[in-house]
């Protein structure tokens, strides 16, 4: 069982960074990012807000654009809420491993400027030795194109750098939006010349309990998390074993797993006071790992809680997934795939 904690905080239009070496204001009006074609890109003029992706799909925003804690890729899916001035779906969090340690990027804190989560910043490229800087300090992203089936595909690209954490671990993650793909992210993962040796670089999934998914897609089976603990009522995280590359789907794309709610409409749900109303279509989130280098130690890990974390309201249905990751052991340049599609699994590739 591996251990995770999540926090939700609402952000006011101005907070105080305390720097190392000054003290800097969050921007109380940052540049909003604007539309370039298919494109959703960080404005020319700084601050600017730090989101990138699709203007019509999936999207990636650091803090302090749009609501949540530091240390954390902010999931934003505009197209899953009838109101679309909602975006956020879910977390991920950068987790390396180092030894038996493993780098909490949320929960950690800052040696840069003091505050609970590590700093995330935007650059163009992956460099050996990157410098930190403030995250509304953005550029824009990279276009480029891919040949898929012998046509050009664009792409957007945007390197992630994250401060040094604890243990010593100095990832960096390249995020690519492919134009085929509106609703798919890819991220690769860097180690900074000077960083320890990481044996795992783990992004995770971390507020799956948000859209209170159950279920989860392998490759001849649907794992419901009420069945897995149907008895479990506490506050903590409850964990199960590591799920093997033999029991997930593989197709053309790759090898895949998923997560689903076990509902039809999660606006009916009967709320307690203090729950997370969550008024999202029915989606599925899912982990992709490319065809190509495919460790056969590659594997899926889920945790649940019955409980929202920090009021310890009881989740509408009972427990539901939380942390939702794929992982294999590190290499330089590893690659997955978070989506988020209104397609059901049986429409993506499951039978």
């Amino acid at each position: 069982m591996f251990v995770r904690l999540f926090v939700i905080l609402l952000l006011g239009v101005c907070a105080t960074v305390m720097s190392s070496d000054a003290k800097t204001a969050v921007p109380e009006n940052m540049h909003v990012a604007v539309d370039d074609g298919i494109w959703l890109r960080p404005a020319e003029s700084s601050p600017a807000e730090p989101v990138i992706g699709f203007k019509d799909g999936i999207r990636v925003a650091l803090w302090p654009a749009v609501r949540g804690p530091r240390g954390l890729f902010r999931i934003c899916a505009p197209y899953v809420f009838p109101d679309q001035n909602r975006t956020l779906v879910n977390f991920i969090a950068v987790e390396p491993i180092v030894g038996d340690w493993r780098g909490l990027s949320e929960l950690e804190h800052s040696k840069l400027d003091d505050m609970q989560g590590k700093r995330m910043w935007f650059t163009d490229e992956v460099s050996d030795s990157p410098k930190p800087a403030l995250p509304w300090q953005t550029p824009r992203g990279k276009l480029g194109k891919i040949k898929v089936d012998g046509k050009d595909v664009e792409t957007l690209s945007i390197v992630a750098n994250v401060e040094a954490f604890d243990n010593g671990a100095k990832p960096i993650v390249q995020i690519t939006f492919r134009a085929d793909r509106p609703n798919e992210i890819s991220f690769k993962s860097f180690a900074a010349k000077d960083s320890a040796e990481m044996k795992y670089c783990v992004l995770t999934a971390t507020m799956g309990n948000f859209c209170r998914t159950r279920l989860l897609w392998l490759k001849d089976e649907v794992l419901d998390s009420t069945r897995i603990w149907p008895d479990y009522k506490g506050d903590g995280f409850v964990g199960t074993g590591d799920i093997p590359l033999h029991r997930l789907m593989k197709d053309k794309d790759g090898v895949i797993a998923a997560i689903t709610p076990n509902e039809t409409d999660l606006s009916k749900a009967d709320m307690p006071p203090g729950g997370w109303v969550c008024n999202a279509k029915i989606a599925t989130q899912y982990w992709r790992k490319y065809p190509g280098k495919i460790s056969p130690d590659l594997k899926v890990r889920v945790n649940g809680r019955a409980s929202y974390w920090g009021n310890h309201v009881p989740i509408p249905g009972g427990v539901a997934f939380e942390n939702f990751e794929m992982l294999e052991p590190f290499t330089p340049a590893q690659e997955f795939a978070f989506g988020v599609t209104l397609k059901p699994p049986k429409q993506i590739g499951w039978k």
